[in-house]
């Protein structure tokens, strides 16, 4: 068997328009149809949103209130109370008593000392002791002779400074002149603090502290 060739006619070079139609809308419907299946597998483009910008609201300062007048307080300072001066009161003083004498083997105690009543000495009441006033001895026993001191001949006389107290005790006693012999002085000081008695000094019929001198004379006997 032979085959011919077949030759196309003329009319098989022709495009068909209708053919063409056809694969045409085939291609569209298909490409229709893909984009449809790729729709949902898109996630949209999210735009960020511009935020508005802060509104800034300027409030104008209130004026500041004037500062109050100051307030002008008038202090009033008490007027000092002058006190009318208490009388003064006379005392009279007392000269320096006689001294209680410690002799060795004798003792002499003169238990009224004498006053010398032309001086007188004013005080204030309430001043602390009264000076100038005369101690009058309640027990005034004569102090012994330090055995060193009179071993050694030492004598002389002490001059004793007494504060007594309201019950007649003496409250201190301090050596105002010495005798030269720190032993005498310290007997005589020692004993008039521990075993001595004063009347009361009286102020207006009230007992007081008084300040006086006393003195103490040590003295060997040599007949």
């Amino acid at each position: 068997m032979v085959l011919q060739p077949v030759v196309p006619g003329h009319d098989a070079a022709r495009p068909d328009p209708g053919r063409i139609a056809g694969i045409s809308g085939t291609l569209l419907l298909n490409a229709a149809a893909f984009l449809l299946l790729l729709a949902p597998m898109t996630r949209p483009l999210e735009v960020p949103r511009a935020e508005a910008p802060p509104v800034v609201v300027l409030v104008p300062d209130r004026p500041r209130p004037p500062d109050p007048p100051p307030v002008r307080v008038e202090v009033v300072r008490p007027q000092p109370t002058v006190r009318a001066p208490a009388p003064l009161q006379r005392i009279q003083a007392a000269a320096t008593p006689a001294a209680v004498v410690v002799e060795h083997g004798s003792i002499a105690v003169d238990p009224q000392p004498a006053i010398d009543p032309g001086d007188t000495v004013a005080a204030q009441p309430g001043q602390g002791p009264v000076t100038g006033m005369r101690l009058e001895y309640g027990d005034a026993s004569a102090p012994p002779y330090p055995r060193d001191a009179l071993r050694d001949g030492a004598e002389g006389t002490v001059m004793l400074q007494v504060l007594v107290g309201v019950d007649g005790r003496p409250l201190e006693v301090t050596i105002h002149a010495g005798s030269g012999h720190r032993r005498l002085d310290e007997a005589a000081r020692r004993h008039v603090l521990r075993h001595w008695r004063f009347r009361p000094a009286l102020r207006g019929g009230e007992p007081v502290q008084a300040l006086g001198l006393v003195p103490i004379a040590f003295s060997l006997d040599r007949g």
